[in-house]
């Protein structure tokens, strides 16, 4: 610690006695503002004043000096200081101990005191120690306010300041020419994967522009980061040049080191944590991927386990992928880092209720497709009738199934729907003698029952698109009050070809009663004819039908 002389701690301290002599006898024999003008801690916890000189934070003040309070007493000395500066000298920095504490000299002069009460005990600070500390800052800041005095120190700040600035700008502008040379570049290299990778539905999404913007982004972000990290260099390094803006630099630099410190440890605190979630999505990936090479396998009919066929091995093989990434998202969920905090959890309570009050009618869908897909009601491929909807199964989903009828019209149904729904299918026994098609006629009781069993039969064997195995067979289904309803069955192999038989049969039902002159009463019957309402051979091709 540096040393003063002994006669001038002498004479500061007979000062002081004075002074407190004096305010004794003007308070009177009781000392009641003795007490308050002294430098004992006041009963309430006092407001603390950091003393700054320069800009450059020396030590901070907490307790009142005869009756004047911390910030009171930062404005006296700093008043003193700038005295002690304007009236020159060495300003030499010295420390000397005091009963009171620590006295801080300049140039032998009490400029304050650093008292018992102006320490932090639960520091472990001492007046020592903290006017040891104070003596150090205000040796530069009296520096730094001797260099601000001196004009010739400052044109060496401006003319750094003048090169930082162009070097920024430079910099800057390099960034720019860049972007501007690899932009272009890149943005051809996009293009070209859009169109030969990206499949036709996925530009459709967001548009070719909108991936191209997506796919910039990366290089745009990476730019304005290094942009914002030269500014601030670059301020940085300009305020350091002058004495005055000097300590605002250096808590640049400070800040930005701490950031990256902090960066720096956060990262480095979660890799354990994102080497295990890496771990584990890596072992679940690789589950999920034998799990699909097996049911692709039970798909092909490479492997025949039994408990699932070729047409549930899709939508099993999705389901237990689902399972398995879910445990694994279990798993790897206390390693994410941040998982622990309030603002993750928030957000996995928001996403959780989210769900569970949209999900309702989507998971009454889903398990209403899971039960056509493992009671086998439906499969692609198949000819049914749901409802009033008829046709060709194309894809039997979680949600809805796909039907492509006759007229190639594409409806999707909801499986909820399916599921409470009569299902006809056409296709699941067509392999055991075809599908059987019915159509009815109803003749007069005029005509002999015999007659119209052959004629049907007849009308039948013409039909070159009908299965003649089974054989056609001709029931008499009812007995109406003026005619007979007569049903023709016969076997169709292929349903989807339904309405081009009956076409083809229907024709061919029409020729045979006409050829036999017996009229087809359907729809109505009131009374017989004059003449019997049938076509004439020599009609039967009258413009414009074509022979």
């Amino acid at each position: 610690m540096p040393t003063v002389a002994p006669g001038r701690i002498a004479a500061t301290s007979r000062r002081w006695m004075a002074l407190v002599c004096l305010g004794v006898l003007w308070c009177g024999p009781d000392g009641a503002m003795a007490q308050t003008a002294g430098p004992a801690l006041p009963d309430g916890p006092p407001e603390s004043a950091e003393l700054k000189v320069a800009n450059r934070p020396i030590c901070t003040l907490r307790v009142p000096v005869y009756g004047m309070p911390p910030a009171e007493r930062a404005r006296s000395i700093q008043s003193s200081l700038t005295v002690l500066v304007e009236r020159g000298g060495p300003l030499r920095v010295t420390t000397a101990e005091i009963p009171e504490g620590v006295a801080v000299l300049v140039d032998g002069t009490l400029l304050f005191r650093v008292l018992a009460g102006d320490v932090n005990q639960e520091r472990g600070e001492t007046p020592q120690i903290v006017a040891a500390a104070a003596a150090r800052n205000l040796e530069v800041a009296l520096a730094e306010m001797r260099e601000v005095r001196d004009t010739r120190s400052m044109l060496p700040a401006a003319l750094h300041s003048l090169l930082a600035t162009l070097i920024a700008a430079l910099v800057l502008w390099l960034l720019w020419r860049a972007y501007r040379w690899i932009a272009p570049r890149l943005r051809t290299a996009i293009r070209h994967r859009i169109e030969t990778r990206v499949p036709h539905w996925g530009r459709h999404v967001v548009g070719p522009a909108g991936v191209e913007r997506l796919l910039m982004a990366p290089l745009r972000i990476f730019l304005w980061i290094v942009a914002l990290l030269v500014g601030y260099e670059w301020l940085a390094y300009v305020l350091q040049r002058f004495p005055y803006t000097r300590p605002w630099g250096e808590a640049l630099f400070a800040n930005l080191f701490e950031v990256l410190g902090q960066l720096a440890r956060g990262v480095l605190s979660a890799l354990p944590g994102l080497f295990f979630v890496l771990l584990i999505f890596y072992l679940t990936r690789l589950v999920v991927r034998a799990v699909h090479a097996f049911f692709r396998g039970v798909e092909e009919g490479r492997i025949p386990p039994g408990w699932v066929d070729e047409t549930t091995a899709r939508p099993t093989a999705r389901l237990v992928s689902a399972v398995v990434w879910l445990f694994g998202f279990i798993a790897a969920y206390p390693y994410i880092p941040g998982s622990d905090s309030q603002a993750f959890k928030g957000i996995g309570v928001f996403v959780g209720l989210m769900l569970s009050i949209g999900s309702s009618g989507i998971v009454n869908q889903a398990v209403s497709g899971l039960m056509l897909m493992y009671t086998r009601a439906l499969r692609p491929g198949e000819f049914v009738q749901i409802g009033d909807t008829e046709g060709t199964v194309r894809a039997v989903g979680f949600v809805n199934t796909r039907i492509e009828t006759l007229r190639h019209e594409e409806i999707s149904i909801p499986n909820a729907v399916i599921a409470a729904t009569v299902t006809r299918n056409y296709s699941r026994l067509a392999g055991e003698g075809g599908v059987r098609l019915p159509t009815k006629v109803t003749i007069g009781y005029d005509v002999p029952w015999r007659q119209v069993h052959a004629m049907l039969m007849l009308a039948a064997g013409r039909s070159k698109s009908i299965a003649q195995t089974p054989e056609p067979r001709v029931l008499q289904t009812a007995l109406h009050d003026f005619y007979v309803e007569y049903t023709l069955v016969v076997s169709v192999a292929d349903p989807a070809r339904k309405l081009l038989v009956l076409d083809e049969l229907h024709g061919n039902i029409q020729d045979v009663f006409n050829e036999n002159g017996v009229q087809i009463m359907s729809p109505n019957y009131e009374a017989d004819p004059a003449q019997p309402k049938v076509v004439a051979r020599e009609d039967w091709f009258k413009p414009p039908a074509n022979r």
